[in-house]
């Protein structure tokens, strides 16, 4: 490098280079709370007893829940063969998209094509770029509160209530993450007819779709023929490998609501800048969705319940807390604390903070999902570990219980 001629650029220049000024954007603002919460915590457990985590939504952490063989030996193939080793469409490989399309379609509705697919880095990234393309700035989009004593269903009016010319869509998260709740095909209609009523599009994040134990799951794809939606899903919940980043956003548009709206242009730009999930991923989706993995499923299932089942009557058994509503699927159990029942325990954060640094157990505080005076417990757990959490909870709130 020329440093004379570097040199001589300073009288020339408008810029101020007496000070370095690196700034970041906007971007600081963006914040996970599960995460601000966790990360907080860890390292705060009690030394003399080891750690038991019932935060962690990872099915995974604990190994004792596992993928199926098929969907493993698909994954195997396909980075054995040597034949998808570069890049893919940016949208995902066709054979991915058609495999997606079609395991997505209904009988009852216009059939989806691969052009209706978009393959993303995990169910993270398909809410990501739903929410970049639908909520420019200055707009919103509803998130509707579950109601407690109603089995965690919507509050419809609130939708009603809140909606205005900036709202972009109506975002429903069915099975629920925390709450557990699965929502009837009468209450989904509900949640379709108002916002067919005020044009509002529906984001629906379906990432547990079909881990249910109660209740049977309705997707909201079902009632898409008056209403666009963008229906989001990954491998990583119901196959059990989050590790595999392999999502999806399936975009509903049968009456051609969209057209002319740029919106899959833009889910496209995105796309193409991410680039997706890696190839041999996507190379063995076609047979992971093409098996019949119910039996393998139901047995996952069994587990998650087995473990709810047990989860639910220990809390019966400890003054202090109860549960509202009780799970129908997913892989969490929301239990109410009487923060009025515990000494130093102000709010659900004090309390699990206090539960981690004296028992070492480990859970979400409601305050994660603006859901104050609950904590949630994953049900991801070994039932012998789960009883050993149990049991540590049960001493804590006895300590701590006024009586």
């Amino acid at each position: 490098m020329d440093t004379t001629n570097c040199d001589s650029l300073a009288g020339f220049s408008n810029r101020d280079t007496t000070n370095w000024r690196v700034r970041a954007t906007t971007l600081t603002q963006s914040k996970n709370p599960i995460r601000i919460i966790v990360d907080d915590l860890l390292g705060k457990e009690n030394p003399q007893k080891e750690l038991i985590s019932l935060a962690q939504g990872d099915p995974t952490a604990y190994g004792h829940l596992k993928p199926s063989e098929e969907a493993v030996s698909a994954v195997v193939r396909a980075f054995s063969s040597g034949n998808h080793d570069g890049y893919t469409a940016s949208t995902g490989s066709a054979a991915c998209r058609a495999a997606i399309a079609a395991a997505h379609s209904h009988d009852f509705c216009h059939p989806l094509s691969l052009h209706d697919v978009y393959v993303t880095a995990g169910c993270s990234e398909a809410l990501e770029h739903c929410i970049a393309v639908l909520v420019a700035p200055g707009k919103n989009i509803l998130l509707p509160r579950p109601v407690p004593g109603r089995g965690w269903e919507v509050d419809l009016c609130s939708i009603r209530r809140l909606a205005n010319t900036s709202t972009a869509a109506i975002l429903i998260n069915n099975p629920s993450n925390p709450c557990g709740a699965v929502y009837s095909r009468q209450h989904l209609e509900e949640i379709v007819g108002i916002s067919s009523a005020l044009k509002l599009p529906v984001l629906a994040d379906e990432v547990y779709a079909g881990m249910t134990f109660r209740k049977e799951f309705v997707s909201l794809a079902e009632f898409s023929c008056s209403v666009p939606m963008f229906i989001v899903g990954a491998l990583s919940k119901r196959w059990l490998v989050p590790g595999w980043r392999l999502g999806w956003v399936c975009v509903h548009d049968i009456q051609g609501n969209l057209h002319g709206s740029g919106v899959r242009a833009a889910i496209n730009n995105l796309c193409q800048i991410s680039l997706g999930p890696s190839a041999p991923i996507q190379a063995a989706v076609p047979a992971i969705l093409a098996t019949d993995d119910s039996v393998w499923l139901s047995e996952i299932m069994c587990a998650l319940n087995r473990c709810t089942t047990l989860s639910e009557k220990r809390v019966l058994n400890i003054d202090g807390l109860s549960i509202v509503s009780p799970p129908e699927g997913a892989m969490y159990l929301l239990v109410k604390i009487d923060l009025c029942a515990f000494r130093g325990c102000l709010t659900t954060s004090h309390f699990a903070e206090s539960l981690l640094s004296e028992e070492s157990v480990l859970v979400l505080p409601g305050e994660c999902f603006r859901a104050p005076g609950f904590i949630r417990v994953v049900t991801t757990v070994p039932e012998s570990l789960i009883q050993v959490a149990w049991d540590r909870i049960e001493a804590f709130c006895k300590r701590r219980f006024k009586g």
